[in-house]
């Protein structure tokens, strides 16, 4: 009974990795935080700040696009050890710039740049490193934990970085960032294999895979459309994040603790969703669990349209992060479920390319629409071109499916 529940936390390579990719989550999300803050006090540029996300974020999907071949070719324990050392740097560069009142909006620019260049190797590599440190029986469970991981950072991060803004100084939030990646990187030498890893021997002909993959999404045409109704899901949805700097500044009249709250409501939101489509899984349809969240959405932009209080916005951004997390495990599982084992990297890919190349795309655009906009008109211009392009979408799906 107990080994049932602990699962994969009974093994001690996982547990250690599990602790230590907290708290390097952790850190990131305070300097995610603390970053998008400075840059927006520097210009009070929505606009610009849209530009600093999708700089920093979207020629990194490039590299992600690659990074599996180079996660096959070699030890994954060193690779991400060597990976952990690098990912240290920018954020002491950036902690002595800020902290010496030497930063511009360049310089910031180039040091996130390496940052998200080296995440973008990274993330994919712990999901592939977890299948070796656990056994095959625990797989799922340790997935899930580190899923719900990730959205404890999320929530704890933010809330974090507000205090420590608001209470010693926004420099120490790029230092903090720093050490978070130390238990991680010292806990490597104590993990241990669970499983062994073959490499493929067989020669690799890139024209034969490219056209067989193609060939493959022809003849799966749901594919296709969930790939699309995640592009525009992220494009549309994750927009909103850029404007709550405006939204705190401009409609709260509030400081950097309550923008920090606000981004915490979202990492909350997304953890309960987490918990909630665990258990409601069963009871639901992919999707009606898709339309679900998606309902979800949309009940927190109209908070925020028609709100103008903290609790209200608080309750909104929390609905927004529980919509992300119903919407993004159930297409993700509906694209591996309809795909062959020897083609989900290719698939993986796409949808990382969906995911992570989509949302900076979408809060570049949006943020440059909310110099020229009312923030109120631009928020429900969102929902009803969302409502409108994924309804048409889900409408699609649903009848490849046959419903």
């Amino acid at each position: 009974m107990t080994s049932r529940i602990l699962g994969p936390l009974q093994e001690r390579g996982f547990l250690l990795f599990i602790i230590g990719h907290f708290l390097s989550f952790t850190g990131s999300w305070i300097q995610t935080t603390a970053l998008h803050w400075l840059i927006y006090s520097m210009r009070f540029s929505t606009a610009d700040l849209g530009l600093f996300v999708f700089l920093t974020s979207f020629p990194s999907i490039f590299v992600t696009l690659i990074a599996g071949f180079i996660i096959d070719q070699l030890s994954r324990k060193k690779l991400l050890q060597v990976l952990i050392l690098f990912s240290m740097v920018p954020p002491l560069l950036i902690f002595f710039i800020v902290y010496f009142e030497k930063q511009t909006f360049e310089l910031l620019l180039l040091l996130s740049f390496f940052s998200s260049v080296f995440s973008s190797i990274d993330m994919p590599l712990r999901q592939v490193f977890i299948s070796e440190i656990v056994s095959s029986k625990y797989l799922t469970q340790a997935l899930s934990l580190q899923a719900f991981s990730f959205n404890s950072a999320r929530m704890l991060g933010p809330a974090l970085a507000g205090f420590i803004i608001d209470h010693i100084a926004l420099s120490f939030c790029f230092l903090v960032n720093f050490f978070s990646f130390i238990p991680l990187f010292l806990f490597t030498f104590f993990i241990k294999y669970a499983t062994s890893f073959k490499r493929s021997t067989g020669k690799f002909e890139l024209r034969e895979e490219v056209l067989r993959f193609l060939s493959f999404l022809k003849k799966e045409k749901k594919i296709p459309v969930i790939l699309l109704l995640i592009s525009s899901f992220t494009f549309l949805a994750t927009s909103v994040l850029i404007l709550l700097p405006l939204l705190t500044l401009q409609v709260l009249r509030g400081s950097a603790k309550d923008f920090a709250l606000l981004s915490s409501a979202t990492g909350v939101g997304a953890l309960v969703g987490a918990l909630t489509g665990f258990f409601r899984r069963e009871r639901l349809t992919d999707m009606g669990q898709l339309m679900l969240a998606h309902i979800f959405w949309i009940f927190g932009m109209i908070g925020l349209i028609f709100g103008d209080s903290f609790p209200i916005y608080f309750m909104s951004m929390f609905f927004v992060g529980m919509s992300f997390t119903n919407f993004y495990p159930v297409a993700n599982g509906l694209l591996q479920k309809h795909t062959p084992q020897e083609l989900r990297g290719k698939v993986m890919s796409l949808f990382s390319v969906a995911f992570l190349g989509m949302a900076p795309l979408g809060q570049m655009f949006v943020g440059f629409l909310a110099e020229y906009i009312s923030i109120k008109v631009l928020l429900l211009i969102l929902v009803v071109v969302f409502t409108i392009i994924n309804t048409i979408i889900l409408r699609s799906l649903s009848k490849a499916y046959g419903h």
